[in-house]
């Protein structure tokens, strides 16, 4: 088993960091897709890509380059970054992440796997991915449209949206760059009518005591795929009860990656 790093440009010509973790003869690879205030090294992400291994598959997760993440790997050191990103500069960071991972593995049957907002991202990034054979969706949002009305007043009134991080305590601003964004492509962006057109597979996996994305969101996806299959793990949070560091697997964690792993070997 291997575990080597890389770093690529994104289209701005910012580093996208990522790692492959993979296994003598892998069957298939699987390019993994953080969330918002995610990385590619929080909590159970290491664990899952080495876990997946274990099943033969290769993995490729990466920071997304507006993550905030800057050299440091566990800090969100380039908040300067964190507040200009938007929709689009991230499925253009997952085209060049999964470019890349394939130039590396051309052989092989591609899935996505995202969590959070990153699982919106992969629906959404889906149609453009070569070889294409499924996507895993865990807590996923139903839409990109994250923000009531007086959130967006008040937001582009001030020019910017502070939102805290709970486990850092910092507080990291958003400008209205993802707004703008939203709100010119707001078709493209269509989490809903993303996962009615997706032509693979599709797994969609939700906590049932999820407080950051409702359940409901990942039924809603699940109900528009056209070959889709929901799997709501009960007593699961929004990262199947894991935390940062992961000290410990739950018994939610690995019951999500089990399932994730049967699905993608028997569509590899």
């Amino acid at each position: 088993m291997s575990d080597v790093d890389f770093t690529i440009e994104s289209d701005e010509g910012l580093p996208i960091r990522g790692d492959f973790d993979a296994p003598e003869h892998p069957r298939a690879l699987i390019v993994v897709v953080h969330g918002f205030k995610g990385f590619k090294d929080w909590g159970f992400f290491p664990w899952l890509a080495q876990h997946l291994c274990r099943h033969r598959f290769a993995v490729c997760r990466f920071n997304m380059s507006r993550s905030g993440i800057g050299d440091d790997p566990e800090t969100f050191g380039r908040l300067d970054l964190f507040a200009g990103d938007t929709y689009s500069t991230q499925l253009a960071d997952l085209r060049a992440a999964v470019s890349f991972a394939q130039q590396r593995f051309p052989e092989l049957p591609t899935f996505l796997l995202g969590h959070s907002r990153g699982g919106g991202v992969a629906l959404l990034g889906a149609k453009d991915v070569p070889q294409l054979q499924g996507v895993v969706v865990w807590s996923p949002i139903a839409r990109a449209d994250r923000w009531d009305d007086d959130t967006k007043r008040q937001w582009r009134a001030s020019g910017s949206l502070d939102v805290l991080n709970q486990r850092t305590k910092q507080m990291m601003r958003m400008s209205t760059s993802i707004l703008d964004d939203y709100e010119a492509r707001r078709d493209e962006l269509d989490v809903l009518a993303a996962a009615e057109r997706l032509p693979v597979p599709l797994l969609v996996v939700h906590g049932g005591k999820d407080d950051s994305v409702p359940p409901d969101e990942g039924r809603l996806i699940a109900a528009r795929g056209s070959d889709s299959s929901l799997v709501v793990i009960g007593g699961a949070s929004h990262t199947y009860n894991a935390i940062h560091p992961l000290v410990n697997v739950p018994f939610e964690l690995l019951l999500a990656a089990e399932v994730s792993a049967h699905f993608i070997g028997a569509h590899a």
